[in-house]
């Protein structure tokens, strides 16, 4: 039988050559694509360093070229391999941090702070067992708040709820000591109480405890049955019109229905890639659009993106404000983002929305460029409009009982989360990626 070593020595060799087609291609972009999946594998190469020097080179990269080469010249120096580590974290490429903490912590065996880089990057690799013996390992070398609530949160996922809990006492009595508020405990202690209160089963119920937050869509829904590749989650999806007049229908009738939403005073669109989405609910809801200006007011009111990208660059107006309700019609369930939006459409990958250029794919196979409308988004809010009435209503009041049950625990109104928690991409519940 053939080892997992032995299989990833041959997958490795097989990238390698790859590699070298790229790069007598001047194919440097794909390769070092190629090189960042090599890093992911556990099984060490130098050959993997040398060429990502060469590449990073070639792409004008001169200080990460430098970091690389280091390693090629002093294979056997761990602060070598720790920053290439470092600069790759910095990147958020976790999957290629792991081979050059892995060599790390084999060169320093009792290296706390590589030991936690490790198990931090394979908890971003969806690794729960493997990423929870390492935060343990780390917390034996070098007790600390920090760690200890890694060993606890990743418990939690692990379903292992007397595991988390045994650390707070540590927690606590840490906090106190040095006279610190126990931000990162209270939030453990939130995970905790919603977990034991609504034993997570799926997807939806595990984002209820880690965020306390409503996600209104799933693709099991909009399929019609569990598809185990995706775990309620697209890859990439065009959305059609019928999924926005879904989640918009959705979301009025959770600020309606379920306790804890306050009156909202506006609506500010973030782009005019949700402007559409936004003109729409303001016309089903009555509440009005207004100038970004509002965000600095005590009024309450909600602040639309239509995607990841939006939510990074709003995250910082809004993160501390209390007053505003953030909502993305979808996330990128596979990208960090520095805060957890409030209220979330859809999980996927990459998508578009009806009115955005895109790729048609048709049964058949056959591809067909979709162009963007040209219309103003007042105008493109009508089709959204239309498919109101086609929505399942039955579908959207079981979405309203699930969390009218859950509405004494939902970080919303007076209760939201402030300053708001980042958006983690790990999840106890794995789903297909798009990889290279």
């Amino acid at each position: 039988m053939v080892s997992k070593e032995e299989k990833q020595r041959e997958q490795l060799q097989q990238m390698l050559q790859h590699i070298e087609d790229c790069m007598a291609e001047d194919l440097y972009d794909r390769a070092q694509e190629v090189l960042n999946t090599c890093l992911k594998l556990e099984v060490f190469d130098i050959r993997v360093y040398q060429r990502y020097a060469f590449v990073l080179r070639m792409l004008d990269r001169v200080p990460a070229a430098e970091l690389f080469e280091k390693v090629a010249m002093n294979p056997d120096d761990p602060e070598a391999y720790y920053a290439v580590a470092q600069a790759l974290l910095k990147d958020n490429l976790f999957g290629s941090a792991i081979n050059p903490l892995r060599k790390t912590i084999e060169l320093v065996p009792m290296a706390a702070n590589a030991t936690f880089e490790l198990a931090y990057a394979l908890l971003k690799e969806f690794r729960m067992e493997d990423a929870l013996e390492h935060f343990k390992t780390a917390y034996e070398y070098s007790p600390s708040p920090n760690t200890a609530f890694y060993v606890a949160y990743t418990s939690l996922l692990s379903r292992d709820v007397e595991g988390a809990k045994a650390l707070f006492p540590y927690m606590e009595s840490e906090y106190a000591k040095h006279n610190q508020e126990p931000v990162m405990l209270n939030i453990l202690r939130d995970m905790v109480t919603r977990y034991e209160a609504f034993p997570p089963k799926d997807l939806r119920d595990w984002h209820f405890v880690q965020y306390g937050t409503p996600l209104l869509r799933t693709s099991d829904e909009d399929l019609g049955e569990a598809n185990e590749n995706l775990n309620g989650r697209f890859v990439f999806i065009n959305y059609g019109w019928l999924n926005v007049a879904t989640i918009l229908v959705t979301l009025k009738r959770l600020i309606e229905e379920v306790p804890g939403f306050p009156q909202y005073d506006y609506i500010i669109p973030a782009s005019m890639d949700v402007a559409p989405i936004a003109f729409a609910f303001s016309e089903m809801t009555g509440i009005p659009l207004v100038p970004r200006e509002e965000l600095n007011t005590t009024n309450k009111g909600f602040l639309f993106t239509s995607w990841s990208d939006e939510v990074r660059v709003v995250a910082e107006h809004m993160s501390h404000n209390p007053n505003v309700t953030l909502f993305a019609f979808s996330l990128g369930w596979t990208l960090q983002a520095p805060v957890c939006p409030d209220i979330i459409g859809y999980l996927d990958q990459a998508s578009r929305l009806p009115w955005q250029e895109t790729m048609l794919i048709h049964e058949n196979g056959e591809r067909t460029p979709r162009p963007a409308m040209q219309v103003p988004p007042e105008v493109v809010q009508y089709h959204i409009l239309e498919r109101v009435e086609g929505v399942d209503q039955a579908e959207v009041d079981k979405l309203i009982a699930y969390y009218q049950e859950r509405a004494h625990l939902l970080k919303v109104g007076e209760n939201i989360n402030n300053p708001r928690l980042g958006f983690q991409i790990e999840s106890p519940i794995e789903s297909i990626r798009m990889v290279v």
